[in-house]
């Protein structure tokens, strides 16, 4: 007579032992270990017969009292990833369900709270990383990033693994950090699934394509690896498995899994809508140096959603009078046609529409080199990326056109050029004010450069080209990180001089309609106050209403000292230290190169002196910050 516990276990096994025990199991083993602990009862009262039908599933079979063997694991799959504004995430989620369509068992890691010790011990890795600007890694792969490269990594020679990079063709050190993770795996011993593959902002092709290659072969791998033989389809997995307790394996269990649904690894971003254009209204006064407009879309019966926070993508057209400079520089008719991806168009459609003018990349200069030997410059500029950044500097493509003429043909130029890509915009108003409508803040950029002027592609085409009753293609970029607070009553500070004002105008909407209680503190700064303080009547409205609790302005040309918003701050220092004390979120929007760079540097002095200890305890204190997602950027 055996004694239980008030559970109904026996004695010495209550509920915490049994999780204690199982806790690290996955569902598959702890099918197999019910069967198995099923078929060892089994054989204390059936000895012969269980022992009989073991001899007739699987010969020769062990001794009665030899233990049942342990049941091989799969090697674990870990997708990390490495994520500023949620794209590396979305990847990773689409491409770990895709993963269990074919009957693996993925486990996706944030690396933001990836132990680094964990690496070690990794089997089968899949690497999901952005790159930051001009080579840096995201703030939530720099730990892990820093360990990997650091003399404290371990040797991986056990790891398996294949990294997807995503970046921007714009920038000299495209895809920088994914490709130091790769070469730095490699450095350690690990061997690749599949090679590294490099996206461009438009990623979902070519990151589907990884995605389903590199599945493949570990599917095709895990399928190998299973034993052909074993239970039939008609037995219960109990008796499967009480059939495995006398020698059997786990994995034959693999003959009663679901084949999987032939789905595409990762689905394509929605559809483009047209968004007709509502208002339109330059936002600086007569004399500014600056030129911002304001721009309202409307999306009234499209569906499209958006939180504050995220971006809204508008694929441009190019300035007639470039594509004009295009083929006069190249002597081409415009009416000739070219074949781009998948439809046949005339050169003129093909340079207002689908290929980048504006801007030259390392891979268009690559490609155009090969067609131009005679220009031994290309090569040169090629050598290395100070020399590359310094040529791709203000340069289009009527500069390589003119500056180094080649007998290219029109369907040659067209393989050469890089895709027009659309642009992300801050969006600028919140879905609870404003239902219906989508609201930008764009900066028209004009300059001049190589004796010539140029213009920003998407900001000239929005401030020049788009009048009002216009469409524009336009889709919604989330950014999951650059979002409010979830609890309502937690303070903000929001750093947006310039155009990086737009997603602070969403969020006191959004908080106002809302009714959060957390207070709102924007510092915001541009040149001069009566020509350039953007939404100025609103700020002034939210500050009588209350739904703005501090307003610091930085007008930089109204006095001899130049002052910005990094200035503000430092006056400020008790308070922001205070504010950050007591649990508030510090947001910062505009300029990567020196604003945010600035911003940063005045913080870290601000908690070194209100906190009394060293510039080490500052740094970590900002690191802990950016972990907690309680310091976030919106840069660029």
């Amino acid at each position: 007579m055996s004694i239980s516990s008030s559970s109904g276990l026996p004695l010495g096994l209550d509920d915490q032992a049994l999780n204690n025990l199982t806790s690290n199991l996955n569902s598959q083993q702890l099918v197999w270990l019910s069967g198995y602990l099923y078929g060892r009862a089994a054989d204390a009262t059936q000895g012969s017969a269980v022992a009989a039908l073991t001899q007739q599933a699987a010969a020769p079979a062990p001794a009665a009292a030899t233990p049942a063997a342990t049941p091989a694991a799969p090697a674990r799959l870990t997708i990390l990833y490495g994520s500023q504004t949620g794209n590396s995430k979305k990847v990773a989620l689409q491409t770990a369900e895709a993963a269990r369509q074919r009957g693996l068992e993925p486990t996706v890691r944030d690396m933001n709270e990836y132990p680094t010790r964990a690496l070690a011990s990794e089997q089968q890795l899949l690497v999901i990383t952005s790159t930051q600007g001009e080579g840096e890694p995201p703030i939530a792969a720099e730990d892990l990033h820093k360990f990997l490269l650091g003399p404290r990594a371990p040797k991986l020679p056990a790891l398996r693994y294949s990294v997807l990079a995503l970046g921007d063709k714009s920038y000299v050190q495209f895809c920088q950090t994914g490709i130091e993770f790769d070469e730095r795996l490699a450095a350690l011993g690990a061997q690749r699934l599949t090679e590294r593959v490099d996206c461009d902002v438009a990623y979902q092709e070519s990151a589907a394509q990884w995605a389903e290659r590199v599945l493949d072969v570990l599917a095709q791998e895990a399928e190998t690896a299973a034993p052909q033989t074993g239970p039939s389809t008609g037995a219960t997995l109990a008796q499967a498995a009480a059939s495995g307790s006398n020698g059997g394996s786990q994995a034959d269990l693999s003959a009663f899994r679901v084949a999987p649904a032939a789905t595409p690894a990762v689905q394509h971003e929605e559809t483009p809508i047209e968004a007709t254009l509502l208002e339109k209204i330059q936002l600086n006064g007569r004399g500014s140096a600056k030129e911002t407009y304001h721009l309202e879309f409307s999306l009234e019966g499209s569906g499209l959603h958006y939180e504050p926070g995220d971006a809204l993508m508008v694929q441009p057209h190019n300035r007639p009078e470039l594509v004009a400079d295009v083929l006069q520089a190249g002597r081409f008719d415009s009416l000739t046609p070219v074949q781009f991806k998948d439809e046949e168009l005339d050169l003129n459609t093909a340079l207002t529409e689908r290929l980048e003018l504006s801007v030259l990349t390392r891979d268009v200069l690559e490609r155009y080199a090969a067609l131009a030997p005679q220009h031994p410059a290309l090569h040169e500029a090629l050598a290395g990326t100070p020399q590359l950044q310094a040529f791709l500097y203000g340069r289009d493509v009527v500069d390589l056109l003119t500056q180094f003429p080649a007998d290219v043909s029109a369907q040659q130029l067209a393989t050469v050029l890089r895709p027009l890509p659309a642009r992300a915009y801050s969006i600028a108003s919140s879905l609870s004010t404003y239902p219906d409508e989508v609201h930008l803040t764009v900066s028209a950029v004009r300059y001049e450069t190589n004796g010539r002027q140029k213009h920003g592609a998407c900001s000239v085409y929005q401030a020049d080209h788009l009048n009002i009753g216009d469409t524009a293609r336009v889709w919604v970029d989330r950014n999951e990180y650059f979002k409010l607070p979830q609890t309502p009553a937690t303070d903000i500070i929001m750093v947006g001089p310039g155009t990086g004002v737009a997603p602070f105008r969403a969020f006191v909407q959004e908080r106002a309609e809302t009714g959060a209680t957390g207070r709102n503190w924007l510092v915001f700064g541009n040149p001069e106050f009566t020509t350039d303080f953007l939404y100025q009547t609103e700020w002034q409205q939210h500050l009588k209403q209350g739904t703005l609790h501090r307003l610091d302005l930085a007008f930089s040309r109204d006095q001899a000292e130049k002052i910005y918003v990094q200035h503000r701050l430092l006056e400020q220092a008790p308070q922001v230290f205070k504010w950050l004390e007591d649990g508030a979120h510090f947001y910062v929007c505009g300029d990567k190169t020196r604003m945010a760079a600035d911003v940063r540097k005045a913080l870290l002095t601000i908690i070194q002196q209100q906190s009394g200890q060293d510039s080490e305890y500052a740094t970590e204190y900002l690191k802990q910050l950016k972990k907690q997602r309680r310091y976030l950027e919106d840069v660029y």
